[in-house]
């Protein structure tokens, strides 16, 4: 339960974004998916394929992957600011 509640402020902490219309609006990778609903990061190799593209539509919303870190709960390391840690 603990973990859960670390996860959830995590992700309050994330910046919000101003109105908009596609997926990716608020930071997700902006794929739509098969069914219709945007695809999250967890879920875009399970639902849209390797590439994204296989399954999927890219509606290049603004703003984009601009909360990948953040949405999936990752903290960066101290004075890392808002990049993408290596892989």
């Amino acid at each position: 339960m603990l973990a859960a509640s670390a996860g959830a402020g995590a992700k309050e902490a994330c910046p919000e974004r101003p109105p908009c219309q596609g997926c990716g609006c608020k930071g997700g990778p902006g794929y739509r998916g098969p069914d219709g609903r945007c695809v999250g990061f967890k879920n875009l190799t399970k639902v849209c394929g390797d590439p994204p593209e296989t399954r999927c539509v890219f509606e290049n919303a603004p703003g984009t992957g601009a909360n990948h870190d953040c949405a999936l709960g990752i903290t960066p390391p101290a004075g890392a600011g808002a990049t993408k840690p290596e892989e």
